[in-house]
């Protein structure tokens, strides 16, 4: 399976609005079957590892190890929305860090 086809990039507009809430909103042409391929690129893509893997009656929620930091992508199927999200709010620096790795 080639991972590298999968485009994963930032909406700014949105990340920077909700940075305060340590989100990053993310664009990216996914959908509840694809979600597992978008979800595992962009974990190669940004050097992260796969912890765990949550499927709920209307969302994906994976949670991801980056240096120590435990974040949770989730896509949500009803508002086609997919966003990384921090655990801790105390590490917003590494959040911001990961929106530069994904706009390369």
């Amino acid at each position: 399976m080639n991972h590298k086809n999968i485009d994963v990039t930032i909406n700014f507009t949105a990340a920077q609005s909700f940075n305060q809430q340590s989100c990053l909103y993310l664009s990216a042409a996914v959908n509840w079957d694809n979600f597992p391929q978008v979800a595992t690129a962009l974990a190669i893509k940004i050097d992260a590892t796969i912890k765990n893997k949550d499927i709920g009656a209307d969302l994906h929620r994976w949670q991801f190890d980056f240096e120590g930091v435990r974040l949770y992508l989730t896509y949500e199927e009803m508002s086609d929305n997919l966003w990384l999200e921090l655990d801790r709010k105390e590490d917003q620096e590494t959040l911001d860090f990961i929106a530069q790795l994904i706009e390369k």
